[in-house]
This record gives structure tokens, sequence and C-alpha cells, in this order.
């Protein structure tokens, strides 16, 4: 009988610890060299690297900690009686290590950063912050609390577990079902965010701690520039990964709402969001809008969490989570105002017995927030202008309209204020969207749903006054009124739909609030009622209704936008055809121009320029090479200019005038020229 062989050596982790000891002295030293090389031989400093220096020391003494653990437990092992007592001191100061590490690496960071030129590689200082929150994480959270356990549905894979599936299946392909083409517009402001995210692959944009384009945190054209660089400069890239991000809300809103009013509540609001017009329109976008309510429905779900686990995990995510916010759009700055509110609503019930219970908790998450967002704080004051830019031009305050409107109108600024206030109050019931970023000509809720809304966010708000529930519901009042106030009433042209995207989850959550308390009210009122019937015939006339408001209704007007945007779509891959044996002469200035940014986005590397000045007599056009021909693209606006001057200047071109299939106008003109015309 032959002999067993012994099995292929795994590779194990043989004691975490240790393992951990060891990756930080690694990483420090690693670390340290690359400062230290930087500053010898790129850009050296004023005085010698002594945080490199620094780092090495926390390496040291990581080292020292992680031997003297190995050699405890081999002695240990060993059977040696040794008196090892005096090690009892170095574990507890594991963690000052880990928070000196933190407070090293983060101040490097803020060190660094502004010494660096914008071609400057930043991926050194990127991972150095990553580390530092790390560090910071391994200070203050005991180990016992890294073990989450795995919910029973999880594990069991029964019914619900499968129910889960397929309902994250639904709701995902509810956001990607044919989004290179609904809505089938791109945008310039998805084409200007596409742009960003073509500089990350580029090179040309190398720092994640600035603003880009208007004022938008670059970070975000980091996250975006994954899904371009694997899928390519199409519009399915620019997009999928926002559908994903309104896919992973509408999973977060659902544990957020079963922790504060159970499954069922949880259930109802999630299925409500997921077949949300207003939240699938948002999630079909290549903008970082809809991030807004992820960072803010994650941030309640950790708050609820810490509040009722007292766990030092959750207040330290709840506060890392509330600094990514400063890293993607100005809406998500509303995150920690939020919680800030919630938490005041807590303290103002038992200011002593909830100080005592949770301040050590707020600490946490107050530090882990700070050392999150450290670098953007640093920019805001460094560059307060560059980092406000957006609130700056939108503000009602900031900008200066409030008073602009005062001398325009002749009222008082509380009347104008209360007339911004049920504007935006309103946009789910009587008001419709402003802009061309969703465009829908009726309110964001129909009459019936809307008024069950309005009557779930009255009365949750009113239940504020009775703490046993108001206590639950806080986080969600706060969330849809402060995000009503500072997206809405206090910005200009509300309701503005992009900056109340936020708003689309505590409106489900309201919605899913008043019908779910309107059946208990039922029961109690007329006895037993197929409650289950009715919600699920509910939930299917909402989702019903919804789904053809979006893709039936809404999707064929192509409103979504503007005309400008529309036209260059449309005859983006006709461009693409002729790009490489013509260049494109743009004639539509002051209306548009080239560098909208659809046109670059959608037509790469193509020869352009504009015509500006608008022609008032024949002219001669130089064709500038003998293999390459030139496309007029006209605008409407200037068409007399290509009758009248350009044609008879080039009579051999060739017209094509391209018209919209909703309503029949003529949307451009392209005149081309072949080779070797003069």
């Amino acid at each position: 009988m032959a002999e067993d062989k012994d099995p292929a050596p795994r590779f194990r982790i043989k004691n975490g610890r240790i393992l951990v000891w060891l990756l930080i002295v690694l990483i420090d030293l690693l670390v340290a060299q690359w400062w230290l090389w930087h500053a010898v031989t790129q850009s050296p400093f004023d005085s010698p690297p002594w945080l490199a220096v620094l780092l090495l020391g926390v390496a040291v003494l990581a080292l020292f900690a992680g031997l003297s653990a190995r050699m405890h437990r081999d002695v240990e092992s060993a059977g040696v009686e040794l008196s090892l007592r005096w090690l009892d001191w170095i574990r507890p100061y594991g963690r000052w290590l880990a928070l000196i590490g933190a407070i090293v690496a983060i101040t490097i960071v803020l060190r660094r950063i502004p010494h660096l030129a914008e071609d400057s590689s930043y991926t050194a200082v990127f991972w150095l912050w990553l580390l530092a929150i790390l560090f910071y994480f391994g200070a203050v959270v005991p180990r016992s609390e890294w073990q989450w356990p795995r919910p029973d549905w999880l594990q069991k894979r029964d019914g619900w577990f499968w129910g889960v599936v397929v309902f994250v299946g639904i709701t995902l392909l509810l956001r990607v079902w044919q989004i290179g083409t609904i809505p089938f517009t791109l945008s310039g402001d998805e084409g200007s965010q596409g742009l960003e995210a073509i500089e990350v692959i580029n090179g040309s944009l190398r720092n994640p701690f600035t603003t880009g384009w208007l004022g938008v945190p670059t970070m975000s054209f980091f996250f975006n520039a994954i899904s371009i660089r694997l899928l390519g400069r199409t519009i399915v890239g620019l997009r999928l990964p926002w559908a994903l991000v309104g896919t992973a809300t509408v999973v977060v809103v659902y544990f957020l709402v079963k922790r504060i009013g159970g499954r069922r509540l949880g259930m109802v609001t999630a299925v409500l969001l997921a077949t949300y017009h207003y939240h699938i329109h948002y999630s079909r976008l290549g903008s970082n809008q809809i991030a807004d309510p992820l960072f803010l429905a994650l941030a309640m779900l950790l708050l609820m969490r810490a509040r009722d686990g007292h766990k030092r995990l959750d207040w330290a995510l709840l506060g890392a989570v509330n600094g990514l916010a400063f890293y993607f759009y100005a809406g998500a700055r509303l995150t920690p105002v939020v919680v800030t509110a919630a938490l005041g609503y807590w303290f103002v019930l038992n200011p002593k017995k909830f100080w005592r219970e949770h301040g050590g908790g707020i600490l946490v998450a107050v530090w882990a927030f700070l050392l999150t967002a450290a670098p953007m704080i640093q920019y805001a004051v460094r560059f307060p202008n560059d980092f406000n830019a957006r609130l700056n031009q939108v503000g009602i305050i900031q900008s200066g309209w409030l008073e602009r409107e005062v001398e325009i109108r002749g009222e008082s600024q509380a009347s104008i204020l209360f007339d911004q206030f049920q504007r935006a109050a309103l946009a789910f019931n009587y008001y419709a969207d402003r802009t061309v970023w969703y465009g829908l000509s009726k309110p964001l809720l129909d009459p019936f749903f809307g008024g069950l809304f309005l009557l779930g966010l009255l009365y949750g708000t009113l239940r504020l006054l009775t703490p046993k529930a108001g206590h639950r519901l806080a986080p969600m009042v706060a969330w849809w009124w402060g995000g009503m106030i500072l997206g809405g009433m206090l910005t200009e042209s509300p309701p503005s739909s992009q900056r109340l995207i936020t708003l689309a989850v505590p409106t489900c959550f309201f919605l899913a609030f008043a019908l779910t308390d309107l059946l208990k009210l039922a029961r109690q009122a007329v006895g037993r009622i197929p409650e289950k019937v009715v919600l699920a015939v509910v939930l299917f006339i909402f989702a019903f209704t919804s789904l053809k408001t979006y893709f039936v209704d809404y999707t064929s007007l192509r409103v979504y936008g503007g005309q400008n945007a529309e036209m260059a779509t449309q005859i983006a891959p006709l461009l693409n055809e002729l790009k490489y044996d013509h260049e494109f002469k743009f004639v539509g200035a002051p209306w548009m121009y080239w560098g909208f940014a659809t046109l670059p986005y959608l037509v790469p590397d193509a020869v352009a320029g504009d015509i500006i000045d608008l022609l008032v007599e024949p002219v001669s056009f130089d064709v500038p090479t003998a293999d390459k021909g030139v496309v007029f693209i006209v605008m409407p606006q200037r068409q007399e200019e290509l009758d009248y001057l350009i044609e008879p200047a080039l009579p051999n071109g060739t017209r094509r005038e391209i018209y919209s299939p909703i309503d029949g106008r003529l949307i451009v003109t392209l005149y081309e020229i072949p080779r070797l015309q003069r």
C-alpha cells in the first residue's frame, strides 16, 4: 500500500496580532524610505524630513512590540516558568502606537500636499491618508468589535435570502437596462464630469484632494475613471458606476429603515425607492449627485447602530463616512449637518444620560471625521472660494441673489424666503422641476402618493414631540427638512431636482410610514384586514405608475439635458465616422460652442474649432490639408450664413439636415466638403 503523501502546504495566518505588527513595520518603513528619497532627490525641504524619522521610530516600536508578543507566545508554548508580567503594560500601548501612527501619517499628508505641484504624483499621499484612517481605527476600536455576526437569512440561504437577491437584481436592472440610451441625451454636465475622469486616466489630473469642474471635489472623478478605463469612453462607461451607487443606496436604506421601524417598514420603503422614477433617473446619469443619498443613508444607519449598540466601530465608521462625503458632490456636505441635528435632538431629550452613554462615542466619531476630511478641510482653509464655489454660485445669500430680488420685486426678504420655502417644500406635491436635469412637467409625486407622503412627513415631524416614538424618527425628519431648506429653499430656482435628490430617501420613508400606520389604524378600527394584500396592491400601483412615468412617458420626450445636448448626442456617432478624414468647423456661437462637453467627450481626438464671429460677407475658407475635408456644423440660429455665405463660397459640398425625431424640428445642419476641395 502506497504511503499517503503529505498535502501541499497551504498559506495560513498563524498569529493575526503579530501579522498586524509586521504590516505596520513594513508600511512605516516603506513610507519613510519614500519620504526620505523624495526629500533628497526631488524637492528637498528647508529642514530635514524629521517626520520620516519619526515614522521610522514608530516602525521600531511596532517591531519591538511584535517580537515581544512572539517571544511571549514561544515561552508559553515551551512551558517555561518565566514571569513576563512586565509585558502587560506594553499591550495597551499598542493602541497608543496606532494613534501616534495616525497622527504622524495625517501630519505628513497635510504637510506634503501644499508642496506638490499639479503634475506631481499623489499616490503615496493618498495611501498614507488611508493608512492614517486605518491606524486610527486600530487605535480606538476594540478587537472584539471587528467581527460582525452574519445575519440568519444570509447563513440559512432560505426563501428570504433569495428574495433579497431577486429584489437587488431587479433594482439594479431598473438602473442599468439600456443605460447608454435611456436617457438618450448625454448632458453637458455629464460630459464635463466625463472629461474630468479622462484627465485622471491621462494623468493630467492627479490630485484627489482638490476641486475641479464647477468646484466639484476631484475624488469623484477618480472613482468614475475606473469604469471609463474598463469600458471605454462611452456613455455606459460614464454612467454605470452611479447606477451601482443608486442600487447600493436602496440596499442600505432597507437596513436603515428596518432598524428604525422594523422589517416591514424597511421593505416597503426599499420597494418604493427601488421603483421611484426620480431616484431611477438620477441613478442612470453620469453625475455624482446620486451619491448624496448614499452617504446620508449609510451615515444614518451607522448612527442608529452606534446609538443602539454603543460600539466604537460604528462611531468611527460614522465619522469616516461623514468625512468621505466631503470628497463628492457639494450636496453630500449635508451629511454631518443631519447627523448633528439628530444627535442634538437626542441630547435635548436627556442631556446627562445621553452624554454619559454616548459622549465617548461622539468624540470617536468627531476625530474620525476630522482625520478623514483633513485634506479637504485644509483645502477649504487654503482656498475657501474654490471649496465653496458651487455654494457661492447657487446660494441665495452667498451669491447676493436675495438682495437683488428684494430690489427687483419690491418685496420683503420674508416674503421672498416664504416663496422659496413653498416651492422647495412642495416639489413632490405641486411645483414641477425648473431645470433640464430632470425637467418633469409635473411634481415629483402624483397627487395620491404626494398627499400620502405629505401626511407621513407632517405626522412624523409631529411625533418628535413624543420622545418615545420621536427618537426613532429624528434622523429621517432632520434629513428631509434639512435637505429641503439647505438644498432647496436657500438655493436659486427651487425646485431644482438635482439639489433635492437626497430627499428621495426620506420621501419614500414617510410615504411608507404613512401607509403602514394607516393600516395599523384601520386594523384597530375595523378589526382584521388583509394588510399584506393592501400593501402589495399599493406598492404595485406605485411601481407601475412610476415606471410608466419614466420609461414610457418621460424618456420618449428627450427633455433631459436640453436641446444643445440632444443635438450633440445625436450627431456624435456620425462625427466619429467623419473625424478621421475631416476636420470640423462649428458654427453655433454664441448659442453653443464645440467645447460644449458632450461633443469632446463623445467625439475624442477630433480636429475642431469654432467660427465665433457672425459671417456678414462671403469669405474664402482654407481647407488645411489635402488629405482632410471639412464639415461645417451649423446651428439653426446661424442657418442663413450657411445658405448665403458658406455654401456659395464652397458650392461642391453635401448638405445633411438632421431633425429631431420627437417634434420634427431642425436641430443642426452638416455641410460636408470633401478632401482636396479648394
